[in-house]
């Protein structure tokens, strides 16, 4: 059986949450993996489906070419989610053009999760 892995994109700005998932999932392309992708990305907040939620179901229909079909977490009950199988790299990040760099931060642990070491911003008013 192969194992889920999954990537928790809570606490990143939605280009940050992007570029990240981008960079995962080009690291789950090039290790050969073809099961399940979990990405985790939150309702939010505003009672209408989080930023990050938005962009990423947008960024993996316009690239249907490459993802095929993703299952949205409200048909498993859990709208804080959405379940992906990798196809093919990308090369372009979805935000600005050229290709994706990663990020220092970030780990996989041995149940294939990416830990993120990040530090929440705090709001300070100017």
């Amino acid at each position: 059986m192969i194992p889920n892995r999954r990537i928790d994109l809570h606490n990143f700005t939605v280009a940050e949450a992007m570029r990240e998932f981008v960079r995962f999932y080009n690291g789950c392309v090039r290790d050969g993996y073809r099961g399940r992708i979990e990405v985790i990305h939150g309702y939010g907040s505003n009672g209408v489906g989080g930023t990050i939620r938005q962009e990423l179901r947008a960024f993996l229909g316009a690239h249907a070419e490459i993802f095929g079909e993703y299952l949205a977490g409200e048909s498993l009950r859990n709208p804080g989610v959405t379940i992906l199988y990798p196809k093919d790299a990308l090369a372009p990040g979805p935000h600005g053009s050229g290709t994706v760099s990663p990020p220092a931060a970030g780990s996989m642990n041995k149940e294939g999760a990416t830990t993120l070491r990040r530090e929440k911003k705090r709001y300070r008013p100017g």
